[in-house]
């Protein structure tokens, strides 16, 4: 049978082949000439610029020959292209590779057949220029040179040719990938008007191409960004190459996205060209982020891993509640948590851990720890930690980010393998005591099992081995995941991941399984052990926390509805109180002073019990009502709430000019203001009573301060005063509910703020609390 030749790197031909995009196409003179001459040299009446693709033989020139191209298997040409040098067939009739080819044997009749490859700068053989006679014939040494030549000058030709053609792509796809793209993509002149807008505009603002080139881009921009859009375009005129900001574009139907720009000038006209993006969704899902929180701590928890952050700039230590239980710590501030964290760490362990952070520090690379963690009672742990260091504009170290797992348990059963690895036997008896083990060759079938694998399989070895691993499968994982399987340890590489199997009883149990494959000399798989562990349990906590949380989610509701039963119901008898000794004393207008004041007290006292109860409903409320954001101006927020706390006369009131604009739930911070400036009220005792409201924007909260000159706080009451219910002050002296400063406190901290004191005794009170940005 006879095997037609391919190169070995046949596949990577085909493809630069394809590159050039020749075959099929016209006729070009350049090419005729170029086989004119070939045919002229050589003395031959056919010549021919010929190239190979995987089936046939096409002709881009011919002199001589009317048929355009052969099949590849009948061509002399697949032959030409096996080599370097010119393919020469003297007579073909006495060749045993060609005797019998109907080329040969029939029209043209070729007897005599000489090719030089087409060899493009890759290396790669694309075709031939060869020469055909009728009659047998040798070339000259300077005749196979002058095809090689030639051969050169064709390969030049299609060189040339795909340079134009790869320009001409690359600017038709330059102009698709504007067209096409999903961010809006205009260029603004020096004017401030649109000159050129892609589609995107369309899709994501409404307008037509003719409605916003020529148009002003400032009248789409919303009013309260104009200012801080002019001042990042003035960067530009002050040297800056590129500039990055976010404003708000207003829509055909009338809405406003935010949209996000990066924009640079043209250094000769002064045109604007920018890239903008829809990331309204994207702000949405910052606050999606904040309300996972609670959940991300819990998940910390139950698998053991903390988070930290450490900002290099403000020196802030920041731990996640995960982090805090593997150290076993109540939440600190920042500067004695660094120094009770370094207190807990083992001597022996310090210097090393402070090597790996000089190095992120110095290099930017990442970090890794791992260290042990020593208790008061002689315990330690063993945790192993990341960190990605955050870089300013100049990549500068500015700040470390990462993650702690509590690695005891594994840590102490590596060491306990560790002991025992001193011979073979030890190290097999060890693993069997420890996990399921399976070892099958690369079909599947199994050769090995340990006893855990028959206790949880329920199957005997008997019964396993030589069989398929698919007797214990159960169809539950897709064919994708099974695919990814399969190629992930075909390819050398380890898999780690979850499964669940079926034992001889029909029961199903879920495994955590590695599976090694076991590599021949020539880095193919042979076979694979399977090491795992009977996850079945956890896997039904998992179940169990997830009922759990649905029927906290539906206790909730439920604890909603009886809140508002129970706050009518003893409202009601409150108001009926309070209305019948309003009768009396209409009824009784003479009545003694001393009765009339207690009709006064008694009335005190019922408003005193209804704002009890409407403090209690909304202390509860808060964290589980899903409020909106809205552009909410601080410093009108304030001027309205004072209008309405403060007395006209007997205070004088300030408010920071840098009070921002933010986006927020409105009426949280209203409740906290609120209750923060009414408390400043209530408790001053100076003729003169002084507020004021100030604001610090740090790298990710916002900061506001409440002060007043009052009376003060003394510091053993600072935690004290955010408890339900805790008044410094008896009820009597000042009507107080006790509930407004834990209100402030709960907002604040769900919200991912944190609120504190700084006063003294007759000295005034300073309510410090912040935001996240």
């Amino acid at each position: 049978m006879k095997i037609n030749p391919k190169p070995e790197n046949e596949i990577e031909r085909l493809k630069a082949l394809e590159e050039y995009l020749i075959m099929d196409s016209l006729p070009e003179k350049e090419y005729d000439s170029i086989s004119q001459l070939a045919s002229y040299i050589c003395g031959t009446p056919i010549a021919l610029v010929s190239l190979i693709d995987e089936r046939r033989q096409w002709s881009k020139s011919s002199v001589g020959l009317g048929v355009a191209e052969t099949t590849r298997d009948l061509s002399f040409c697949q032959y030409a292209i096996m080599g370097e040098d010119v393919y020469e067939v003297n007579n073909a009739l006495e060749n045993e590779l060609f005797a019998k080819n109907p080329l040969v044997t029939g029209n043209p009749n070729i007897r005599f057949y000489a090719g030089a490859p087409l060899k493009d700068a890759n290396g790669f053989n694309l075709g031939s220029l060869c020469v055909i006679d009728t009659e047998s014939r040798i070339l000259s040494i300077e005749q196979k040179n002058a095809l090689k030549l030639l051969a050169n000058q064709v390969v030049l030709l299609l060189d040339s040719r795909k340079k134009n053609a790869d320009f001409l792509n690359s600017q038709k796809e330059l102009q698709n990938f504007i067209e096409l793209s999903k961010d809006l993509v205009c260029i603004a002149n020096i004017d401030g008007f649109f000159y050129k807008v892609n589609p995107a505009f369309t899709d994501v603002l409404g307008y037509s191409k003719e409605e916003l080139e020529g148009k002003p881009f400032i009248d789409f921009i919303h009013p309260d960004d104009l200012e801080k859009t002019f001042k990042e375009v003035e960067k530009l005129s002050n040297g800056h190459k590129t500039i990055s900001f976010e404003n708000r574009y207003r829509c055909k139907n009338g809405e406003y996205i935010l949209l996000s720009w990066n924009a640079s000038p043209d250094p000769d006209t002064g045109n604007l060209y920018c890239i903008g993006r829809d990331i309204t969704k994207e702000k949405e899902a910052e606050l999606n982020l904040i309300n996972s929180n609670k959940l991300l701590d819990e998940s910390q928890s139950i698998a053991k891993i903390g988070s930290w952050k450490f900002d290099l700039i403000t020196n802030d230590l920041i731990w996640s509640k995960g982090h805090y239980q593997i150290f076993d710590l109540e939440e600190l501030p920042s500067d004695q948590l660094f120094k009770a964290y370094r207190s807990k760490i083992h001597p022996d362990d310090l210097s090393n851990l402070d090597k790996a952070i000089e190095n992120t520090l110095t290099t930017g690379a990442d970090l890794h720890y791992n260290h042990r963690i020593l208790f008061p009672d002689g315990s330690s742990k063993y945790v192993v930690g990341i960190g990605k260091p955050h870089k300013n504009g100049k990549g500068e170290v500015v700040g470390i980010q990462g993650t702690i797992q509590d690695i005891t348990d594994k840590t102490l059963a590596e060491q306990k393998i560790q002991e025992k690895a001193k011979e073979i036997n030890d190290i097999k008896s060890a693993l069997d005591e420890s996990a399921i083990v399976a070892i099958t060759d690369q079909k599947g079938i199994f050769s090995y099992v340990n006893e855990n694998f028959c206790a949880v399989s329920k199957y005997s070895k008997e019964e396993l081995i030589g069989q398929d691993q698919q007797i214990i499968s159960t169809g539950y994982n897709s064919i994708e995941f099974r695919r990814d399987v399969f190629v992930t340890i075909a390819n050398g590489n380890i898999w780690k991941g979850e499964v669940m199997n079926k034992a001889k009883d029909g029961s199903y149990y879920w495994e955590s399984a590695t599976i090694v494959p076991f590599l021949n000399e020539k880095g193919k798989p042979y076979q694979y052990v399977a090491i795992s562990s009977n996850i079945t349990k956890q896997k039904l906590a998992q179940e169990n926390l997830n009922n759990a949380l649905a029927n906290l989610e539906k206790k909730n509701k439920e604890l909603d509805q009886y809140a508002y039963i129970v706050s009518h119901d003893l409202k009601a008898p409150l108001r009926a109180i309070n209305n019948l000794s309003e009768w009396i004393v209409e009824d009784m207008p003479e009545m003694p002073d001393a009765v009339s004041a207690n009709f006064e007290l008694l009335r005190g006292r019922i408003q005193r019990m209804e704002n009890l109860i409407n403090g209690v409903l909304e202390y509860s409320r808060i964290g589980r009502t899903e409020i909106e954001k809205e552009t909410t101006d601080l410093k009108k927020m304030l001027n309205q709430i004072i209008d309405f706390v403060v007395p006209i006369e007997g205070f004088e009131i300030s408010i920071a000019d840098n009070m921002p604009i933010i986006e927020t739930e409105k009426i949280l911070l209203q409740q906290v203001f609120s209750n923060l400036i009414s408390n400043s009220v209530k408790y001053n005792d100076k003729p003169i009573g002084k507020i004021e409201c100030l604001y610090e924007s740090l790298p990710d909260f916002h900061q506001f301060t409440v002060k007043d000159n009052g009376s003060g706080i003394a510091e053993e009451y600072h935690k004290k005063v955010f408890e339900v219910f805790q008044t410094i002050e008896a009820r009597d002296k000042k009507e107080s509910t006790g509930i407004g400063l834990s209100i402030v406190k709960k907002i604040i901290e769900e919200k991912g703020g944190s609120i504190s004191i700084e006063s003294e005794n007759d000295n005034g009170t300073s309510f410090v609390f912040t935001l996240p940005k």
